[in-house]
């Protein structure tokens, strides 16, 4: 049996700013999805520790580490930080 660990990464609605464009969701240094604006996106992934980091052109979050416990699900925001002199996205736990 396989044991697996479930990160969900969710991008609420209600900013203007990037509202029509997707964030991409990379971990580990590989993009895995995906998300727009009132949506969440769920990776399984094996447990363990890994890097997460929302990218948008040329610019992203800064990595978070996040450690995933078996059979755990840890939820992350992604939010749009809002001032065009700092633009892109914004990961929190």
């Amino acid at each position: 049996m396989t044991v697996i660990a479930t990160l969900t990464v969710e991008r609420p609605s209600g900013h203007w700013f990037d509202r029509a464009r997707a964030y991409e969701i990379v971990v580990d240094g590989a993009v895995k999805g995906s998300i727009r604006c009132g949506r969440e996106l769920s990776l399984a992934l094996p447990p363990g520790t890994h890097t997460v980091r929302a990218k948008l052109d040329w610019t992203g979050s800064e990595a978070l580490p996040v450690h995933l416990g078996p059979g755990a699900t840890v939820r992350l925001r992604v939010e749009p930080r809002g001032a065009r002199y700092a633009a892109g996205p914004c990961l929190s736990g």
